[in-house]
Formats: C-alpha cells, sequence, structure tokens
C-alpha cells in the first residue's frame, strides 16, 4: 500500500487509546499513525463540547441579530 494519500482514521484501545490517523503502510503491514488533530477529535479527547445558546448567553449576555435584522 505504501503512502497513504487519503487520511484513514482508526480508533485505538488499550494502553494507547482514541482516534488516529494512518500516515503510511509499510509493505510488511506495519503502520505509522498519528494522533487525529481535528478540532472535533481534540474536543473529544479532552472532554469538551460546543456551549449550547443558553449557556453562552448566561456567560455573554444575549446574542444580538444579524446587522440590519431587527
Amino acid at each position: 500500500m505504501g503512502c497513504v494519500t487519503e487520511a484513514r482514521r482508526v480508533q485505538l484501545t488499550g494502553d494507547l487509546a482514541g482516534d488516529f490517523i494512518i500516515e503510511h503502510v509499510f509493505p510488511d503491514g506495519r503502520m505509522l499513525v498519528r494522533p487525529n488533530d481535528s478540532a472535533a477529535a481534540m474536543n473529544a479527547r479532552n472532554g469538551l463540547a460546543p456551549a449550547t445558546l443558553d449557556e453562552f448567553e448566561a456567560e455573554h449576555g444575549p446574542v444580538a441579530p444579524p446587522d440590519g435584522e431587527g
């Protein structure tokens, strides 16, 4: 297979767990992987989720309508 031209994801479990991207597959079947560095994957690793509108407004006040709307 050689060089991976399109990102392929794998989920690892055990001592090393999480969402990874396959960087390279060697002829003998070994794989070089790296952590998935997408925003969604990093948020999942850190137990984070986007704030709801209610949570945002509780922290920062009401969200105004876009300019020109009213």
